[in-house]
């Protein structure tokens, strides 16, 4: 793998209560993902519960030793694997809808 190939990672550490909100979280969440998207980023964001300060660290793994790259993608495959990142979903391209407005005013999951 190249290194323009190698992603970088954002690590969020959020407070477990609001990890526990979905009407918090879920919009949080969503919002780094289109972003990421919408910059065409080469950037894994994984999303910790913590009982600390809240903050955000970002790894490059390019800038690691050998050994220590291979321990973070370990942990990168784990947990692909655990979440199921990266299978694919059967649904055609044509059913997603993006930003479409809520018709129902947003208090709810009708989209």
């Amino acid at each position: 793998m190249s290194k323009k190939e190698i992603p970088l990672i954002l690590v969020f550490y959020i407070d477990t209560e609001m990890m526990q909100n979905p009407r918090m979280i879920q919009p949080f969440v969503e919002s780094v993902n289109h972003m990421i998207e919408k910059k065409n980023a080469n950037i894994m964001a994984f999303f910790v519960p913590t009982k600390g300060e809240d903050r955000i660290e970002c790894l490059n793994p390019t800038t690691l030793e050998k050994p220590e790259l291979a321990k973070i993608n370990q942990m990168v495959e784990d947990i692909k694997n655990s979440f199921s990142i990266g299978v694919d979903i059967s649904l055609p391209d044509e059913e997603i809808i993006t930003d479409s407005p809520c018709k129902c005013g947003g208090n709810c999951t009708c989209k």
